[in-house]
């Protein structure tokens, strides 16, 4: 009887097998390498969200300082001390204001009859003095893959070359693969009604026109550490101040 008992409990403590115990190895092994797979797309798939989400950022921002600017195109304090009627507005500064000019690189690549270009310059009375100068012309550009602005002196075409003061308002995270600036087709130049030439709404040579403008931006970039991730971004920006000038 004694002797059944304790074949009875060597039976029960027998150890694991090796044939077991490699078994339980392997399936061992396969769990943890599928936690660590999980764990890596995890891991990745945030990291992509980040990167996309700072491109997204940088750009969206870039695109709207543009936005920002080019909407106070034209913008001029052409009221002089004690005037009270329209007839004593600054009409040459509200003319030497309001011009926007398109430079650069142009082409009409999207075959709509406007060319687009990779840089324009624009004014307006950054001092509120009614006084035409150099430090109320800026531009922006692209250069060298960045997004330059330039506030001094600011011309186009030519860029770099005839602005003294351009400085990348993007930074070395982002490269900018395209930046265009476009005159959008429906932007109208009418004639007005001053008793100055015909009257007839259509605005020819020594008359006074308001040009209605729209410009059309586009923004691409990607990484400077993956190029794979992109962000395509375009913006329709309504010119707030109609450009007064007599037609040449």
């Amino acid at each position: 009887m004694l002797s059944r008992e304790r074949s009875s409990l060597a039976v029960n403590e027998r150890g694991v097998s090796l044939v077991e115990l490699l078994v339980g190895l392997v399936v061992g092994s396969l769990i943890v390498a599928g936690a660590i797979t999980v764990f890596a797309k995890i891991s990745f798939s945030g990291l992509e969200n980040v990167r996309m989400v700072r491109l997204n950022e940088q750009l969206r921002s870039t695109l709207g300082t543009i936005r920002r600017e080019i909407q106070r195109a034209g913008y001029v304090d052409a009221w002089p001390a004690g005037a009270t009627e329209i007839g004593d507005l600054l009409s040459d500064q509200m003319s030497s204001f309001g011009f926007i000019q398109l430079g650069g690189n142009c082409a009409d690549s999207d075959g709509d009859g406007a060319d687009e270009c990779d840089c324009i310059t624009y004014s307006y009375d950054v001092l509120e003095d009614g006084d035409y100068g150099f430090t109320d012309m800026f531009a922006f550009q692209l250069n060298d893959s960045a997004v330059e602005r330039d506030t001094n002196m600011a011309v186009c075409p030519g860029g770099v070359m005839l602005g003294s003061g351009w400085q990348a308002i993007t930074d070395d995270e982002v490269i900018i693969d395209v930046l265009t600036f476009e005159l959008d087709p429906d932007s109208t130049i009418v004639e007005l009604n001053d008793g100055v030439g015909n009257d007839d709404g259509t605005c020819e040579s020594g008359e006074a026109c308001l040009a209605r403008r729209k410009i059309n931006v586009v923004l691409e970039g990607s990484l400077a550490a993956d190029s794979d991730f992109t962000i395509h971004l375009r913006d329709e920006i309504k010119v707030k101040n109609d450009h007064y000038y007599t037609m040449p």
